[in-house]
């Protein structure tokens, strides 16, 4: 199974993003492989596009970026404290996120063992209570910085929690508790940097919260919170190859666990995807009173996968079809599901 990836909507989704942030800079985040796009391929398109600065949230993205493209800051927004993580990330000349003052001292500390200059971002825990500072420690965070040697502030963040029904005044709330964090560094003589809270779908439901700059996350692919509106459009659609081909008598079970009997006599095309490729993680494109129906595209027509998929097979009912094997079959699918290991076509 090959998952086809459509430049041409990343770049115009980039665009119609950019735009929508006014003249506010943005930041690509490129997490998770790119959403399953494929970072490196996805980083150098956006370099063509004048892109300088993008963001990760792993340090195994950020090494594997840095080593395959040329001209491209690259940002982490997890931070690290284990020292040979702090000397991968000097190494490789990333921007670094510090949550803790004692990933501070060592990041001053393996710099001037490195003589270098190790540029970080403060990171503030805005409720999902995982990385960062609390904001009620902005000025201790902002002292161990302004005391550390070898250390540049270059930004300060935030990663808000993922809720699509958040009211207006819950955002203006956020909003205003991130402001005080900001002048309470600048307070301790600290020029923040790049300041930056918002991905995308909030910046637009907050404008606000554009700050310095604007994440582009899920919406960059079309597969966000804002879905189609502005004309974004979804990247990425799996296609294989039916196998084979065969009749089922009425009544013949069908599916990985032949839980599911034919009512007819019914033609059917074998199609070698299946779990294994990541295939119908999300929930299916019809549900019906009884049974759910996941539908893929055969020589332009919709056809119902009928049964449990198996690993790396599944079977399409293809009665009022043409359809013959090697015929290709596609699927609407979420590249983030998609096996890495899957072969994934730039088109």
């Amino acid at each position: 199974m090959t998952l086809l990836v459509q430049t041409e909507r990343i770049l115009q989704n980039y665009r119609i993003l950019k735009k929508q942030a006014g003249n506010t800079p943005v930041i690509p985040l490129l997490e998770a492989n790119a959403y399953g796009l494929g970072d490196v391929v996805v980083a150098r398109l956006l370099a063509g596009e004048g892109v300088n600065l993008i963001a990760v949230s792993r340090l195994e993205e950020a090494v594997r970026i840095a080593g395959e493209t040329r001209g491209l800051d690259i940002m982490l927004l997890t931070p690290y404290a284990d020292e040979e993580d702090i000397v991968t990330i000097l190494k490789h000349d990333i921007i670094g996120a510090v949550g803790s003052n004692d990933s501070a001292v060592l990041y001053s500390s393996l710099s001037r063992k490195l003589r270098c200059r190790a540029r970080v971002q403060l990171c503030f825990d805005f409720g999902m209570g995982r990385f960062g500072f609390t904001p009620q420690d902005a000025a201790k965070a902002a002292q161990t910085i302004k005391h550390l040697e070898n250390v540049e502030l270059a930004g300060v963040y935030t990663v808000l929690p993922t809720n699509p029904h958040s009211k207006a005044a819950a955002q203006e709330q956020q909003f205003k508790d991130f402001q005080k964090v900001i002048t309470t560094i600048e307070r301790e003589g600290l020029r923040p940097g790049l300041i930056h809270m918002a991905d995308s779908a909030q910046a637009a439901q907050c404008p606000r919260m554009r700050l310095g700059a604007v994440r582009l996350g899920a919406d960059l692919f079309g597969r966000g919170a804002q879905g189609d509106k502005h004309g974004l459009r979804p990247v990425g659609r799996c296609v294989a190859q039916v196998c084979d081909m065969k009749w089922l008598a009425a009544g013949s079970t069908v599916g990985d666990d032949a839980r599911r009997r034919v009512r007819r006599a019914t033609r059917v095309a074998i199609v070698s995807a299946g779990a294994a490729d990541g295939l119908f993680v999300d929930p299916p494109k019809r549900v019906s009173l009884f049974k759910k129906t996941y539908l893929c595209e055969i020589n332009g027509k919709k056809l119902p996968v009928i049964g449990r998929s198996g690993l790396t097979a599944l079977t399409v009912d293809v009665t009022a079809a043409d359809c013959a094997p090697g015929d290709i079959v596609s699927f609407d699918v979420n590249p983030l599901h998609i096996s890495a290991l899957n072969r994934r076509d730039y088109v």
